[in-house]
């Protein structure tokens, strides 16, 4: 070999030394990552995206993998975009030429077919069910909460009784001879009564809620498949790549795709490779029946949008209650009737009229002061935004976004 690169160029040596590597006994296996064999899946009758599928390979030689899409309803065939299967346990995308929204519910088949360059050719089938629709939208109202503590009032009343005296009279008048000349009278005008008036002010809370809205944009999530599945043997015959038959099989080259070779003596290392890969496959299958189930979906059949505005709930805590005092004012009336008026007859008569009495009557009114608290609760709605480019790079890696 190193004598052969002396005279090669590059890229030459480079496919010799790649024939040379090819292992004639290999066989080529490959593994679905979004779509798994004997599964159930949704995919969004809205999207007018391509329907793609994305695999794995392992033990293969270098070449390329054909993926055929199979609606077993509708009888029709879709020839996807080839893949490559080197490296080994590097996810693959392919195309079909069908759109998301062309799909229709029911049983599909996805195969995957090569030649393995120089090795043993394959065909793979990867059998699944579809529930095809229009994705649903639910809105989640969240609920913010407002805290709130009263303090109750309990008021204890004190009565105060006054008493108004109210003269009334004379209503007779009695005249006595004189028997001097001259003759004193004293007169008391009637007090004059002033109220005085006491103002108290109640105070009272009243509360107000104000909420301030903020918004948090998040990139989206892309959801990978956390285990894949090894593809099962070819049971469906395809139209659009005819495999051959034993009569068919000498008559052109291009039949030779997919084929079988022709037997040959058993290589013990590759008789070794084949035990162990099943012993791997056996192993995998057991960790996947005792694991617990996971939703698979390479489209959600719903997606939950958070509404703008929140709800509102307040919870009330009550404090210890105060107590406060207020004085209320009794009045009751006496009435007193004044005695008959004495008039003297013959005589001067000289009257007195004493000062005018004055009272003071005490009344109380009561006034309510509100004082008005806010109290305030901050909600973040949070936006999830995609890129394009992260659309194609999560599906490339069979994952799709949450």
């Amino acid at each position: 070999m190193m004598f052969l690169s002396r005279y090669l160029a590059p890229t030459a040596f480079a496919t010799l030394l790649t024939v040379a590597l090819a292992d004639v006994n290999s066989t080529c296996y490959s593994y679905g990552i979004d779509f798994l064999d004997e599964e159930h899946y949704f995919i969004n009758t809205l999207s007018q995206d391509s329907f793609t599928t994305v695999s794995t390979f392992h033990g293969c030689n270098e070449g390329v993998a054909d993926v055929l899409l199979v609606d077993i309803a509708g009888g029709n065939e879709f020839l996807c975009s080839q893949i490559p299967t080197v490296p080994e346990d590097t996810p693959e995308l392919s195309t079909c030429p069908i759109l998301k929204s062309q799909i229709t519910s029911g049983d599909w088949i996805i195969l995957v077919l090569g030649n393995n360059g120089d090795g043993n050719p394959f065909s793979w089938e990867r059998d699944i069910s579809i529930d095809a629709g229009p994705q649903a939208t639910t809105t989640y109202t969240a609920t913010v909460t407002y805290n709130m503590t009263t303090t109750p009032v309990v008021t204890s009343t004190v009565t105060s009784t006054a008493t108004v005296i109210s003269s009334t009279g004379p209503f007779t008048t009695v005249t006595i001879p004189s028997a001097t000349a001259k003759q004193t009278k004293t007169v008391t005008p009637k007090p004059v009564t002033t109220t005085s008036t006491q103002t108290f002010t109640r105070k009272r809370t009243e509360w107000t809620k104000e909420l301030v809205v903020t918004t948090k944009t998040v990139q989206a999530t892309c959801t990978t498949a956390s285990t894949s599945r090894q593809d099962k043997s070819l049971t469906y015959t395809p139209t659009l790549l005819p495999l051959p038959t034993a009569e068919t099989a000498t008559a052109t080259a291009a039949y030779h795709r997919y084929m079988r070779k022709a037997p040959r003596a058993v290589d013990v290392q590759y008789a070794r490779r084949r035990f162990e890969a099943a012993k791997r496959r056996q192993a995998l299958q057991a960790r996947e029946e005792t694991a617990p189930l996971v939703a698979r979906a390479p489209d959600e059949p719903t997606i939950t949008l958070t509404a703008a505005i929140p709800a509102n709930a307040t919870i009330t805590y009550t404090a210890a209650p105060i107590t406060t005092t207020e004085s209320v004012l009794q009045t009751t009336t006496s009435l007193s009737t004044l005695p008959p008026a004495t008039v003297f007859s013959g005589v001067y008569t000289q009257t007195t009229t004493l000062p005018t009495p004055t009272k003071t009557r005490f009344a109380f009114t009561y006034t309510t002061s509100v004082t008005t608290k806010t109290i305030y609760a901050t909600f973040t709605r949070t936006t999830t935004i995609t890129s394009s480019a992260s659309v194609t790079a999560c599906r490339k890696q069979g994952g799709y976004f949450a």
